[in-house]
């Protein structure tokens, strides 16, 4: 199977950018920064009489915005784009723990960074000559980009009369599907370099998370630096039970768990490191609009099955680029005719070629793991 994490897709589609707006608008400006804080709930008694006048600007604007004026349009939302940047910001710099994030700019190529080992068996001092010196050689290439998009429903006549509850559920939205839909874009890139790597990969798959394959691929990435445990909580949960003892030497079949280990799994579910290696639960929500396989539950926005072992190392095979800032435009879905503010995102993403073995992967097969297309 496979899923689009990608479009958004809109009928006479706007651009934001194409339309005349306020030039003075940034992430600094009073009006961004009053109304992030309304829209958020967050005290703005420390602003003032500047509260109502931000208010009345707003309704202003989407009172226009109701009546046809695309340019009153395009400085609401991009009042809304600055004041959601800096939240998607803040989490999207998560994306450091599994590997080298950087940010550039629109007119910037992304360049993933990569070396190999040439001369790797060194000869002997031969008589009449000198020995092979192991050498590495860097080397870049470009990758492309993909847009993220999400959106949010507007109703500009309601904000006109000063109800904001619904822009704010709608930026909370946005932020949220738009970090799944790029967590979940990095997470396939990655399974797909290592699980298609040729030469030396640390790769396993097996029904249920097996301690045999941890140990043996925690042993080996851990020479690259020291390796994380990370993944849905499906998979770090088994790791609970690989952390035992023997209370009773005479019953090998008998496992036990310390006392200290029990109140690390009654507090948080999970034990917190093995073996010297973290663990770290990566967040997955579900996805409300996407019922599982079985039909009995709801699907979730990432895989369940794959639990990754990261080295922290100075500079990552796994490197991420996000190109650019938000982009805002406004059309009606494809589908249901609404109309739809839409924000995009460039975000790139790659496992070095030729470094693949550097991160481990074990893969349970209990659980599907879907195509991103």
């Amino acid at each position: 199977m496979s899923k689009n994490i990608f479009e958004l897709n809109l009928n006479n589609a706007r651009k934001d950018s194409d339309y005349a707006i306020n030039s003075k608008l940034g992430h600094s400006s009073p009006i961004v920064e009053i109304f992030s804080a309304l829209a958020t709930g967050k005290d703005v008694t420390k602003y003032g009489k500047r509260v109502d006048t931000t208010m009345d600007r707003i309704k202003e604007l989407c009172a226009k915005a109701h009546n046809g004026d695309f340019a009153a349009k395009a400085e609401f939302n991009s009042i809304v784009r600055y004041a959601l940047e800096p939240h998607l910001q803040t989490q999207i710099q998560l994306f450091n723990f599994m590997g080298t994030f950087k940010e550039i700019g629109y007119d910037e190529q992304a360049m993933v960074k990569t070396y190999k080992h040439e001369s790797i068996r060194s000869n002997f001092q031969g008589s009449q000559g000198d020995v092979g010196f192991g050498t590495t050689v860097w080397d870049e290439y470009p990758i492309v980009t993909k847009t993220i998009s999400s959106g949010y429903a507007v109703n500009y006549r309601e904000i006109a009369s000063g109800n904001l509850d619904k822009v704010s559920e709608g930026m909370q939205q946005v932020q949220v599907n738009m970090m799944n839909k790029a967590m979940l874009y990095v997470i396939y890139t990655l399974y797909n370099g290592i699980k298609n790597a040729h030469g030396v990969k640390y790769f396993a798959e097996n029904s249920g998370i097996i301690k045999a394959s941890v140990d043996d691929i925690v042993k080996k990435v851990r020479r690259f630096g020291r390796p994380s445990l990370t993944g849905d909580y499906s998979v770090v949960s088994q790791l609970n039970s690989f952390s035992g003892f023997k209370a009773d030497p005479t019953d090998a079949k008998n496992t036990f768990l310390s006392e200290a280990i029990m109140n690390e799994i009654r507090q948080t579910g999970l034990l917190s490191t093995y073996n010297g290696s973290p663990i770290v639960e990566t967040p997955n929500q579900y996805n409300l609009t996407k019922m599982n396989a079985a039909g009995d539950n709801f699907d979730t926005y990432l895989p369940e099955g794959l639990l990754f072992v990261i080295p922290q190392a100075t500079i990552a095979p796994l490197q991420i680029f996000k190109r650019g800032g938000l982009t805002s435009m406004s059309g009606n879905d494809v589908i249901t005719g609404t109309e739809i503010t839409r924000f995009d995102m460039e975000i790139g993403a790659d496992l070095a070629r030729g470094r693949e073995y550097e991160i481990g992967l074990i893969s349970d097969t209990n659980f599907e793991v879907e195509q991103v297309g």
